[in-house]
């Protein structure tokens, strides 16, 4: 069996051993180590990567597995490599630190989040996912408000400042019993428990397969920056350490771009795009207004037949009284459509004298319209395009 070093000394980056087997298999070179420095990939986090180089030759480890199931026993790890290299050779092995430094500070930096959620709330993480591109995202059985967010992202920052200790443990089944602790599955063969904090400062204890930092300050910053509801419960997004400042960094300078943009403050921008937003709620809804007035007048004069189609952004109220027009105005049933063929269109349709419930069924069968309404008026909505919904009024026409 490989000797797990990256378990209990996560921070050698470089390390002496020997290659154990070398084996061919459907194409692909895999070798076995007899001890490791590099993370196979387990446990919701990538594989480490790095070079092995032994006699002048150098071979690139690209990716580790798991040999038998980590929660019911013992098991081995090979790699994945894109040369071979001879068994029994002494090999310098180099892992690819700044990757696996980031991902210990993402992992750590979850653990903190998950236990400080679970503490305050109850809440189990019962989801996890660490990619090098995306965010890190982790799912909770329980919602969370936006202020509890928001205390629990100051508290796993304090956290950080801190700098409590991050150790692993490996304690018995005997006294496993005796120790509260979290983890997602049932795990039969040896715990590996990863604790952060002291007795004094106890912040979370997890059954943990992964390589961590040694001290909480080595995290450097964690950011919440986003969250959802997510199967009854709430999944957040968090970047930890470098990720985390060069979000912080990339959104602090597109804040500077748009207020050199307004000749202002950057504290001033929020107020500014508020302002904004209100004016052009006014703007959309007195275009809407003359809209609506435009369109009526054209129904009166005879440019609109049954049918009229927009693109303008309407409000309910203008929808209502352009339909009430071409109720008054014309014969049959008539329709007002706003919206266009990419993104589809809300409509409002029915006819005086004419039952709107026949109409909605023919609507449903003939142009996919989803809606509902009376015997007097339906609305709704459809994905049909604009020729499609012509022809099918022709059809009842």
């Amino acid at each position: 069996m490989t000797e797990k070093i990256y378990e209990k000394q996560s921070f050698i980056n470089e390390y002496r051993t020997e290659v154990s087997d070398c084996i061919i298999e459907d194409g692909k070179v895999y070798i076995k180590l007899k001890e490791s420095i590099f993370f196979p990939e387990e446990g919701g986090q990538y594989s480490d990567t790095g070079s092995i180089t032994g006699n002048g030759k150098t071979v690139n480890v690209l990716k580790g597995e798991i040999l038998g199931s980590p929660t019911e026993g013992e098991t081995d790890i090979r790699y994945l490599v894109d040369d071979s290299i001879e068994p029994g050779m002494e090999v310098l092995c180099k892992l690819d630190w700044d990757i696996r430094f980031d991902r210990m500070q993402n992992h750590s930096g979850e653990h903190i989040i998950s236990g400080l959620v679970h503490s305050r709330f109850g809440y189990n993480n019962v989801g996890f996912h660490l990619s090098d591109d995306e965010p890190v995202t982790l799912a909770f059985d329980g919602i969370l408000t936006q202020d509890q967010i928001d205390e629990i992202e100051r508290d796993a920052n304090r956290i950080i400042y801190m700098n409590l200790a991050i150790s692993d443990s490996y304690p018995s089944k005997e006294e496993l019993v005796n120790i509260t602790y979290r983890s997602k599955i049932d795990i039969k063969a040896q715990v590996r428990l990863i604790t952060i904090g002291d007795e004094k400062n106890l912040v979370d204890i997890c059954a943990c397969c992964a390589p961590h930092v040694k001290q909480t300050g080595q995290i450097g910053i964690i950011k919440i920056i986003s969250s959802m509801k997510f199967k009854g419960g709430t999944q957040l997004s968090i970047l930890c350490g470098r990720r985390a400042l060069e979000y912080i960094c990339h959104n602090l300078d597109n804040l500077k771009e748009i207020a050199k943009g307004f000749s202002t403050h950057p504290d001033n921008v929020p107020a500014i795009v508020s302002n904004l937003k209100e004016e052009n709620l006014t703007l959309n809804a007195k275009v809407a207004d003359l809209t609506e007035s435009m369109i009526i007048e054209k129904i009166k004069s005879g440019e609109y037949g049954c049918l009229v189609f927009t693109d303008m952004d309407l409000s309910a109220s203008n929808m209502k009284n352009i339909y009430n027009a071409l109720t008054d105005l014309k014969e049959g049933y008539v329709g007002l459509f706003v919206g266009n063929d990419d993104e589809g269109y809300r409509y409002y349709a029915g006819g005086k004298d004419m039952d709107a419930k026949i109409l909605s069924e023919k609507m449903r069968e003939n142009i996919g319209a989803k809606g509902g309404g009376s015997s007097e008026m339906i609305q709704g909505k459809t994905d049909s395009s604009k020729e499609k919904i012509e022809k099918f009024w022709e059809s009842i026409s």
